[in-house]
């Protein structure tokens, strides 16, 4: 039993070091709810359909971009390896794709809703009675698929990303339509949050593990 429990504790921390020790699935992370930030401003410019071209072409870059990266710099330091169909990977897998779909959403939501007019004090006509029950759910998925994601891989600052993310989002809609913000500044400051922290551990991460012989 206990080499079974050794085992599982191996393959999490295996996954946890190919998939979270760089801090690179961090800053990917915080750079996209950034984009999603910054895209009700570049709306007002763009238009709504324009805007969705631009914040797709983003987010290809940004997944591009950090495979590109993670390639560069983890794999020489790390090594290759053949990934393996694991019921976590496959988790992730769905994880992602969840995470996707989320995302998506929210950028419907933010960039095809009508505009908001603020009326005398900053205040909307719409903020009145609104009870904001799709960003508690918003909330309550994303905290709960976080928090399941940190358990299955034992990636203990996951858990608040989830939740993080998920009250930055109501508060960016709140502030949107109390006070007429365009800049989704909640969000942008728990994405620079993300984004930070994920520095952290990509310099942790280059201070820690030297590149291979055969890597260099």
């Amino acid at each position: 039993m206990s080499e079974i429990t050794d085992f599982r504790k191996i393959q999490q921390r295996t996954q946890q070091l190919f998939n979270f020790e760089d801090g690179l699935w961090d800053m990917l992370l915080g750079m996209i709810f950034m984009s999603l930030a910054i895209s009700p401003v570049t709306r007002e410019f763009l238009g709504p359909e324009w805007n969705i071209v631009l914040f797709l072409g983003v987010l290809a870059i940004l997944v591009v971009g950090q495979l590109a990266i993670r390639r560069a710099v983890s794999a020489p330091r790390l090594g290759y390896v053949r990934p393996n169909r694991s019921p976590k990977m496959k988790l992730l897998l769905v994880f992602t794709v969840v995470m996707v779909l989320i995302t998506f959403g929210l950028v419907l939501v933010t960039l095809l809703s009508p505009e908001v007019e603020p009326t005398v004090g900053g205040m909307t006509a719409e903020a009145t009675g609104r009870s904001y029950l799709v960003e508690w759910i918003v909330v309550l998925v994303m905290g709960g698929l976080f928090s399941a994601i940190a358990y299955i891989f034992g990636v203990a600052r996951v858990y608040t990303y989830g939740w993080l993310l998920g009250l930055a989002n109501l508060a960016s809609i709140y502030m949107e339509h109390n006070a007429g913000w365009t800049f989704q500044f909640p969000l942008a400051i728990a994405a620079g949050i993300i984004i930070s922290i994920g520095i952290v551990y990509l310099l942790r991460f280059l201070a820690k593990y030297a590149v291979s012989a055969e890597g260099a």
